[in-house]
């Protein structure tokens, strides 16, 4: 069982991956900082049980990039919006997904609102496309005064409530 630890800039690596070249490891960084092109990295290659982040740190790397089939993936990615990505397309690709654990949307994508922003958006969607409850067609939950929404025997708040196993934030 082996240990490797190879030195090389985002360029190499993202160039390496973009040929299905970059062997099997973990990406490290020297700081959290969004990497430039010619930024320093390390690759940690093991097949023992050592702790690759302890090996990284111990040459100075501290922050945990991204492993090499997640790095080709970013660069799968990239290639959506450019047959041959340019380094800069690539670079921006990796750095979105590692620090949103999302792919890029596009190119000079703003970044994604903060969790609870998007869910409350999201849950506001769902809880729109309810549609309109039904006064003929009273709520099953018990004690509610509210109509049953289409295809449902629920009111709105219930029914999101069913669906999402949370409050309702939205009491209308």
């Amino acid at each position: 069982m082996t240990t490797s630890v190879r030195s090389l800039t985002m360029r190499f690596a993202l160039r390496a991956a973009a040929a299905a070249k970059l062997e099997d490891g973990w990406l490290y960084l020297p700081c959290d900082k969004n990497p430039s092109l010619d930024s320093a990295c390390l690759l940690v290659v093991s097949d023992s049980d050592d702790d690759p982040q302890a090996i990284a740190s111990e040459h100075g790397f501290p922050s945990e990039g991204l492993d090499t089939p997640t790095i080709e993936d970013t660069v799968n990615a990239a290639r959506q919006f450019q047959d041959s990505p340019s380094d800069e397309l690539m670079l921006e690709s990796f750095i979105y997904y590692w620090r949103f654990d999302a792919w890029l949307p596009e190119p000079g994508a703003p970044e994604p609102p903060p969790w609870e922003e998007a869910k409350l958006k999201w849950d506001r969607e769902f809880f729109d496309s309810l549609g309109a409850e039904r006064p003929t067609e009273p709520c099953h939950a018990e004690g509610c005064p509210r109509g049953a929404i289409h295809h449902s025997v629920l009111c709105w708040i219930h029914h999101f409530e069913m669906i999402r196993k949370e409050p309702c934030p939205f009491l209308e």
